[in-house]
């Protein structure tokens, strides 16, 4: 069997079995197929017959190549997932990965945007009266508002949304599904984009759509989040993912239980959830710095 038929075969596991996005399938793919290009070039190996002395030269390489551990320990992830299905499905015993620890990385705290920042940029007059305006001021408010990923943004469909019970229904990772409350106030932005939408008659079943009636794609959502957030807050982080990591950052600090954020979120585990109780204390603490007269 050829090599990339292993891949494929995996990566069909994964669309099929776990369910996983197109994202990660290609960035499972994109992992394995730089894995199989060292081995074969530097020690004539393929992917079952790889040995842990080739994965130790590989973590070097990809170092000396300017990847952060970070960016290592993803690819090192995602090679101990596909050797494990290999173990399972019979197609080697060979775990090139056994013994191989992920790197140490430098614990980042990602700032939530203030408040009255989000407030600023929500404002109507920061938008102008077109399709595009209309469509933009929705984005900002749903991703926040709903703590939404950029991917879960952009597969919503107008059938997902609930008025009646003001409840969105969110598909997230390997296609789970979870209800998520909406805000009273997004209700007024909805309509006034859908007034805007139906004049497009797009035939794209998603909500947000482009003027020529097509989907959106991640690039333009990250183009018009970044757009916005420059003009808005001083915050690092202005990126899609940090409205969600505000989000969830907002409610804690409000006193929602954090097993509940945890599920409007849609995660899996609660220590997914627990990274914004650390970024909430991080930010408490840098508020007493700049407030308390004693404070460094």
């Amino acid at each position: 069997m050829e090599q990339n038929n292993h891949i494929h075969a995996f990566t069909q596991y994964l669309l099929v079995e776990k369910r996983s996005s197109q994202l990660t399938i290609e960035a499972y793919r994109k992992e394995l197929t730089r894995w199989e290009a060292f081995i074969r070039h530097e020690f004539d190996q393929d992917l079952l017959t790889a040995n842990r002395d080739a994965t130790k030269r590989f973590v070097v390489w990809r170092g000396k190549s300017g990847a952060s551990p970070r960016s290592i320990n993803r690819t090192l992830s995602a090679l101990r997932t596909f050797y494990r299905w290999c173990e399972r499905t019979n197609r080697s015993a060979n775990h090139p990965m056994k013994g191989i620890r992920s790197l140490k990385m430098e614990k980042k705290v990602v700032m939530s945007i203030p408040e009255s920042d989000l407030r600023d940029m929500i404002k109507s007059d920061g938008f102008d009266s077109s399709f595009e305006g209309a469509r933009d001021q929705l984005i900002l408010l749903l991703l926040y508002g709903l703590g939404l990923r950029r991917a879960e943004l952009i597969d919503l469909r107008l059938n997902n949304f609930d008025w009646d019970r003001n409840v969105v229904t969110v598909t997230g990772k390997r296609q789970k599904t979870r209800q998520v409350p909406v805000p009273n106030v997004i209700q007024e932005y909805f309509d006034r984009y859908i007034n805007f939408r139906s004049k497009l008659a797009p035939l794209c079943d998603e909500l947000l759509v482009t003027p020529k009636g097509k989907k959106l794609y991640p690039s333009l959502v990250y183009k018009i989040v970044v757009h916005y957030l420059k003009g808005t807050t001083s915050v690092v982080d202005k990126y899609p993912h940090a409205l969600r990591h505000s989000y969830a950052t907002h409610l804690l600090n409000s006193g929602v239980d954090i097993n509940t954020v945890k599920e409007l979120m849609g995660h899996e585990s609660l220590s997914s959830t627990q990274v914004y109780t650390t970024s909430t204390f991080e930010e408490l603490v840098q508020a007493y710095n700049q407030a308390h007269p004693k404070g460094s």
